[in-house]
């Protein structure tokens, strides 16, 4: 038996123990997916047990994305351009660090019928999420990223690590005030909540990362929270006629692609997918 889980802090909301289990039983492969609850002062020590001969690797989540990089041994080029790591692989001892988030956030934001090219986006938070969703968005060319956090001085570090790969992108950083919002312009096409406002499970469950007055209603919302019911921002974004998606599909996708880097096997995305919603209306019944 093997074991592979998710490293994080909290955990209760995770759905990827109930996603991948359902992938490892499809194809019959002897793997146990575990929740590993991870305080920060627990990182370190629960990277390293990685390492054992039957440990396949790890998901990364809050609010370990960035921190986790000083403690692997390798990383691909996707997790060094975007600064944060959310699947760890075990190979032969050494722990290498990817970036699944880009490849899944782009893969959810197209299936949603959202193209990114020539795009203005605002892009709400500067972790882990944020790193990834930035870097995509600066891959496929948006006319302009806007950075906007209420830690101010994390969203100029990103914006400023961000631009000597942005070929035909503008990239900002503003603090995530309603003032600055306002003043920022241009009307978004896109907005992708990256922040925690809206978590099931938190104490801030019930926020949202901006008022209804500041989402135009010709912009896309991509929530990456996701929950049994929507989340409060795509609530707001549905208000406004905007289009809004959560980050349900973005999980499972990333969540496939970790799969793929764990066994070289081509995930069975269908199970992973009908188990994610399957926990999440249970959930939004009372079953869980």
């Amino acid at each position: 038996m093997k074991l592979v889980g998710v490293i994080g802090y909290p955990l209760g909301h995770s759905l990827s123990p109930i996603f991948q289990q359902a992938a490892f039983d499809a194809l019959g492969l002897e793997v146990r997916y575990e929740r590993w609850e991870t305080p920060p002062h627990r990182l370190g020590e629960v990277v390293a047990s990685l390492r054992l001969p039957d440990r396949l690797g790890a998901n990364v989540t809050v609010p370990h994305k960035e921190a986790v990089i000083e403690l692997l041994d390798e990383l691909d080029r996707t997790a060094r351009e975007a600064g944060a790591v959310n699947t760890i692989v075990h190979r032969d001892g050494r722990l290498m660090g990817y970036n699944t988030d880009v490849a899944g956030f782009l893969r959810a934001l197209q299936e949603a019928g959202f193209q990114a090219q020539g795009a203005r986006a605002l892009v709400l938070g500067a972790g882990g999420g944020a790193r990834a969703v930035a870097l995509a968005l600066v891959q496929q060319q948006a006319a302009m990223v806007v950075i906007a956090n209420r830690t101010y001085h994390r969203a100029f570090r990103l914006a400023e690590a961000l631009r000597p790969l942005a070929r035909r992108t503008v990239v900002r950083s503003i603090p995530l005030t309603y003032s600055a919002l306002q003043d920022a312009g241009p009307v978004w096409d896109l907005i992708v909540n990256c922040t925690t406002l809206g978590m099931p499970g938190t104490p801030e469950a019930d926020k949202s990362p901006l008022p209804p007055e500041l989402i135009p209603g010709q912009a896309f919302v991509f929530d990456l929270v996701y929950g049994p019911q929507p989340t409060p921002l795509v609530r707001m974004a549905w208000e406004r006629g905007a289009r809004a998606v959560d980050g349900l599909a973005m999980l499972v996708y990333q969540g496939a692609e970790s799969f793929a880097l764990w066994t070289g096997l081509q995930p069975p995305l269908e199970v992973m997918m009908e188990a994610a919603r399957r926990a999440l209306a249970s959930a939004s019944q009372g079953g869980g």
